[in-house]
């Protein structure tokens, strides 16, 4: 009995020490391999080493600098990750941070709840503005995020907000000062076909071309325009998102489409301004070699874009938007002279400064309802504070 407990005793021993070393040589190489900047499976920005000062022991803020430095650059940490995800599954789980993963691998960001304090703001500024220029024409496009059109897809037993219930909201809170563009139905007539994609929150080029032959009578364009466009495969690598930021689903690819109009010429010029930047096309090729892909479209998010068209029409057409906008704005270049594009989460100038320097004519604000209902910035835009 004795010799057993004692074997057993050197066991542990043995054990622990096997413990120990493999921490002592995980140590080392943490200290030797040098730090990543980037995670490319989480698609951010690592943490870097903590800055060691007086005010930061004082404040605490060197401890937490200290455990996400140590999270972030920590030796296999991608693999941990996915082990971590896959163990989640296998348990039932089927939410990772905001990310519900759910069937056939179809990830949805969950639906925000707005602050309503500053939706109500958003509001009266964007009524304001359409009091202040009574002669423009001004529209609206909430798209619904993918958990709300998917509901179907989302796993058993999860509940989210009913954002259709919020959309309606802001929908009669501004019935009596832009036009409504309702693209809630005809997402659902096509929820079957792909028009969200499965690794990233944002609606396909599809979705969007949907919604487009939709909101088109409302823009003035007078046409059918559900044959005038051709579609065109950019890449079949594509993994978004929601892959990255929930750990699931990171080896899908996805194909990602531009539609072309199929007649008239449509060269282009292409002014970043506050980037100081021209280009002639539409589209940044550049952005399919890496991990946002997504960024072909206008090349990303930037505060404001002037796009100038070789369109016969006289309008101008101002776009407030977010990133769901970006596959939808080159759909308007054969209709509008000239399509001037502004971000307010990066636009430092005001909505004065952008109507004394454009020629308006028509508006547009198009967001998804998940940017639409977190963003604190159109008001100050519109209102200048």
């Amino acid at each position: 009995m004795d010799k057993k407990k004692k074997r057993k005793g050197q066991a542990e021993v043995m054990l622990g020490m096997v413990f120990l070393l493999f921490l002592f040589i995980v140590m080392i190489i943490n200290l030797v391999v040098p730090d990543n900047r980037m995670s490319e499976e989480e698609n951010r920005v690592l943490s870097s080493s903590p800055v060691f000062s007086l005010n930061n022991i004082i404040s605490g803020a060197f401890m937490e600098q200290a455990e996400e430095y140590v999270s972030d650059q920590f030796v296999g940490r991608d693999l941990l990750r996915r082990l971590k995800v896959g163990a989640d599954m296998l348990g039932g789980v089927r939410k990772e941070e905001d990310v519900y993963i759910g069937s056939d691998g179809q990830l949805l960001e969950d639906i925000k709840v707005p602050e309503q304090e500053n939706l109500q703001t958003n509001l009266d500024a964007i009524r304001q503005f359409t009091t202040d220029y009574p002669d423009l024409t001004v529209n609206m496009i909430l798209v619904p995020d993918a958990a709300n059109i998917l509901r179907g897809s989302l796993p058993a037993l999860a509940t989210v907000e009913d954002q259709s219930q919020l959309i309606s909201m802001v929908r009669n809170s501004l019935s009596d000062s832009v036009g409504w563009i309702d693209v809630s139905t005809v997402l659902n007539r096509h929820r079957s076909e792909k028009i969200y994609y499965k690794t990233d929150r944002y609606w396909t080029a599809l979705g969007a071309f949907y919604a487009f032959q939709e909101a088109a009578p409302s823009l003035g364009i007078s046409e059918d325009v559900s044959d005038k466009y051709v579609s065109y495969t950019v890449s079949d690598s594509f993994n978004g998102s929601l892959a990255a930021r929930s750990g699931a689903c990171l080896d899908e690819q996805e194909t990602i489409e531009i539609y072309a109009p199929t007649q008239g010429d449509d060269d282009v010029i292409v002014d970043y301004v506050d980037e100081g930047k021209r280009t002639s096309s539409l589209y940044d090729s550049s952005s399919l070699e890496g991990r946002n892909q997504y960024e072909v479209y206008l090349g990303g998010d930037t505060s404001l874009l002037d796009i100038r068209t070789v369109s016969t029409s006289q309008k101008r057409i101002l776009v407030v938007k977010d990133s769901f906008a970006n596959c939808f704005i080159p759909l308007l270049t054969p209709y509008f002279r000239e399509i001037v594009v502004v971000d307010p989460r990066y636009y430092s100038g005001t909505i004065q400064d952008i109507m004394d320097t454009y020629q308006i004519t028509d508006t547009l604000f198009l967001y998804s309802g998940n940017g639409f209902f977190t963003d604190n910035s159109i008001s100050g835009v519109f209102t200048g504070e």
